[in-house]
């Protein structure tokens, strides 16, 4: 009888620790990190966009809004419009940075150092519209920098830039001084990347926005890859 109970103690135990060791396995599974979605908050797709977050040197601030405008921007419609970049003039105070589209980011850099200071904004960094909560596509589109920007900063001063950006989310509206921007990541996206490094040898593509716009859209907002054609149309450009 004993014995009996003895191996009846055993069973329960080995089954508990069994049990135990499956539960723990499973856990452990539930923990591994999920792939990230490089589409996250570009096109349609929900979500914040990923990537290195960047960072301004040091003894560079931003003063008030990154603004998608100035007051009473002639606005237009994306799907209608055929003329140039940019589509309207703004002040002799602000001058114009890059290449873009359909959006426009106001930033004013003061400089706190002795010493003049360049600001460069990275090809592939991506500026986010504030009213996106990360659980919706926001109102306006975020913008997308093609080329690195050089921005110089006198000492002691405020360097007033309007950088042109392309468009990531072709169903939203073109930046306006509504917009308020926040600076995001520097995209991970391998398509967008690839667009990156192609452009960073290239002289500024003065006349060919909107064929590179049709090109980030297709991979933003249709999910594809590079064409080889696209390719080879982005590497003829001098």
């Amino acid at each position: 009888m004993k014995t009996k109970n003895y191996f009846f103690l055993m069973l329960i135990f080995a089954t508990t620790i069994a049990f135990s060791s499956c539960k723990k396995d499973k856990t452990e599974a539930a923990a591994n990190p999920t792939t990230v979605n490089t589409l996250s908050g570009l096109g349609q797709n929900p979500g914040v966009p990923s990537g290195k977050q960047f960072e301004l040197p040091k003894y560079i601030s931003i003063v008030g809004d990154i603004r998608g405008g100035i007051p009473f921007k002639k606005v237009i419609d994306k799907n209608t419009y055929t003329g140039s970049f940019p589509y309207y003039e703004h002040s002799k105070t602000w001058v114009t940075y890059g290449t873009g589209t359909y959006v426009d980011l106001y930033i004013k850099f003061y400089n706190s150092s002795s010493q003049p200071i360049n600001v460069t904004i990275p090809g592939g960094l991506i500026f986010v519209d504030s009213l996106d909560l990360h659980s919706h596509l926001g109102t306006y589109q975020k913008g997308y920098i093609l080329q690195d920007v050089e921005i110089p900063v006198p000492s002691h001063d405020t360097a007033f830039a309007c950088i042109q950006a392309y468009c990531l989310n072709h169903t939203l509206a073109p930046s306006s001084y509504a917009a308020i921007y926040y600076i995001g990541p520097i995209t991970n996206n391998p398509e967008l990347n690839q667009i990156t490094t192609i452009m960073s040898t290239k002289q500024a593509p003065i006349g060919q926005e909107y064929q590179i716009q049709t090109t980030v859209w297709n991979v933003t907002d249709y999910g594809l890859t590079l064409t080889a054609a696209e390719i080879a149309y982005l590497n003829s450009l001098p």
